[in-house]
């Protein structure tokens, strides 16, 4: 088993603003997406994540440096990951035995599922994708490589009744509560990425591996 990382996952204190600028990212910690497992050839590309909660949602920004900005999905629940990409699969209750995986192109269409393994998931349906919030740094639906291209950023708002509906399970966290996650980069028709936060033990690119899923304690 590949080492298991942490990130301690703070409390806001006013209602955010889903934007780079937002004051509220700075009490946060980051962690980054750096490790590469199945790394062939291309770019390494910086991505950092932030991450607050309150007692109705839990809110995360993505900071990705990309040299190639490709998005082409437009219909929810498509195939954001083949875009410029970024996604957070989390383990809200460990009675449950499901995970959430939240998958979000540079452009805000979004992917969002829960089960127990890849086959088989319960994708969100309308009233959930509804509920969850999106903001980029892309303005437009559909995306493609420039030469001028640097980085985006992304900032999500994901209430925890929508994701209680999905799942079926208790997902609002308590002080002292840990979930287990795992953040992915990838995408796009330049440099796929295929990077996560926490290390991943299998020979070929699968981030459904909920046993490589690292650790989010709440404050």
């Amino acid at each position: 088993m590949s080492e298991t990382k942490e990130y301690v996952v703070l409390r806001a204190t006013a209602p955010l603003r889903l934007a780079l600028d937002e004051p509220a990212w700075n009490l946060a910690e980051r962690l980054n997406i750096d490790e590469y497992p199945w790394y062939q050839s291309g770019q390494r590309q910086e991505t950092d994540v932030a991450l607050l909660y309150d007692d109705r949602a839990i809110y995360a920004l993505f900071v990705c440096a990309d040299k190639h900005i490709h998005s082409v999905e437009t219909r929810p629940n498509g195939n954001v990951y083949l875009d410029s990409c970024v996604e957070f699969f989390a383990i809200p209750d460990a009675n449950n035995g499901g995970y959430f995986n939240f998958e979000a192109n540079c452009c805000g269409m979004v992917h969002l599922g829960w089960g127990p393994g890849r086959p088989n998931r319960t994708l969100a349906g309308p009233q959930i994708h509804k509920a969850i919030k999106v903001v980029t740094s892309i303005p437009t639906p559909t995306r493609q490589e420039s030469p001028n291209d640097d980085g985006w950023w992304l900032a999500a708002e994901l209430p925890f009744a929508a994701l209680a509906e999905l799942g079926g399970a208790s997902v609002a966290p308590r002080s002292g509560d840990v979930w287990r996650a795992n953040f992915y980069r990838c995408g796009g028709k330049t440099d796929t990425q295929y990077a996560s936060w926490n290390p991943i033990g299998n020979p070929k690119p699968d981030f459904h591996r909920p046993e490589f899923f690292g650790v989010l304690r709440f404050e």
